[in-house]
């Protein structure tokens, strides 16, 4: 069964307040703009709907159960990658075995790699305009059924620990973020490479990890990175996870142990959706994966850095509907 499943769903007749926005004004793209665009996606939703400003997870978790007790059908989230993995946590937590509402993601941060993986276009207004265009004129909605990642008690799309968990860790200091900052950063780790630095060695420390994929151990216990996702790009427009699709409900998982060199040559590759050459990666599609550590490393879902706790299981969490608009 293919992961990425495409179909539509019929709106038809659409009662009122039944499309929730939850806005996120810190994430990159809304705080430049953060009252404008409220009062635009308030205006374009009209009766259709409400908007929610969220700054804690207290109040997301009292939005998911204003929405549950609404039984609204659409849930819009402007945000970035981590506004969305922290909706969708505090979402499922509470609509516990219950269907979530239709998914339709607005954007709003900097990166928004489901968004970019998906080829999802345009701006939170313009997207929210043809969602409302389609339920007035009673237009069948395109929908894709997308798998989420569970890390611990976590909903995302993609984990990521050692290398992956360090670069984002430089990524985020001093400064504002970005897709320029991402990309810089890149050329520097490459071009160090080169000649070598405590930059590129801090970048590779490795991770001393017990790895159980489904029910079985990997034999080695050192890697450069664990990395898991249900979709296949993880930014700037790399496809390592290209299995990632492949069945619904199980994630793409890759356990890492290439030097500076091997990971530069297989570049290309990767940025294509291709496998890495380097008999050093573990590349499987599973249900289900267990770390074990003795030490605490960082480790990122979504580009949240978060820190890690001695175990950390991976699984394919429930399905949503995200609305293709």
């Amino acid at each position: 069964m293919l992961h990425f499943v495409e179909g539509k769903i019929p709106f038809g007749v659409f009662k009122m307040n039944e499309i929730c926005i939850i806005f996120n004004p810190s994430a990159g793209r809304n705080k430049l703009f953060s009252e404008k665009r409220v009062k635009k996606l308030e205006k374009i939703v009209g009766e259709h709907g409400f908007l929610r400003i969220t700054n804690t997870k207290e109040e997301l978790c009292a939005v998911a159960k204003e929405c549950y007790e609404k039984k609204i059908k659409v849930l819009a989230i402007s945000g970035g990658d981590g506004t969305t993995n922290c909706v969708l946590s505090q979402f499922t937590k509470i609509y516990q075995d219950q269907p979530l509402p239709f998914i339709a993601l607005l954007k709003g941060g900097t990166m928004n790699l489901l968004e970019a993986s998906l080829k999802m276009r345009g701006t939170p207004e313009s997207r929210l305009k043809k969602l409302i265009r389609f339920i007035q004129k009673g237009i069948d909605v395109p929908i894709v059924n997308h798998t989420l990642l569970k890390v611990n008690d976590k909903m995302g799309f993609i984990f990521g620990n050692g290398a992956v968990a360090n670069f984002i860790h430089v990524y985020y200091k001093g400064g504002d973020a970005g897709f320029i900052k991402a990309l810089k950063l890149c050329i520097k780790a490459c071009w160090e490479n080169i000649y070598g630095s405590k930059f590129l060695q801090d970048l590779f420390a490795p991770i001393k990890a017990t790895v159980q994929v489904g029910e079985r151990n990997l034999p080695e216990t050192s890697f450069v990175a664990l990395l898991a996702a249900t979709e296949k790009e993880c930014g700037l427009g790399f496809k390592p996870f290209y299995r990632a699709r492949e069945e619904q409900g199980k994630m793409h998982f890759l356990a890492v142990n290439v030097n500076p060199w091997e990971l530069m040559w297989d570049l290309p590759r990767i940025r294509v959706g291709k496998k890495m050459t380097s008999p050093s990666v573990y590349d499987i599609v599973t249900d289900k994966v267990t770390i074990q550590t003795d030490d605490h490393y960082y480790y990122t879902v979504d580009g949240e850095m978060l820190n890690s706790s001695k175990k950390i299981e991976l699984s394919g969490g429930p399905v949503v509907q995200l609305l293709a608009i």
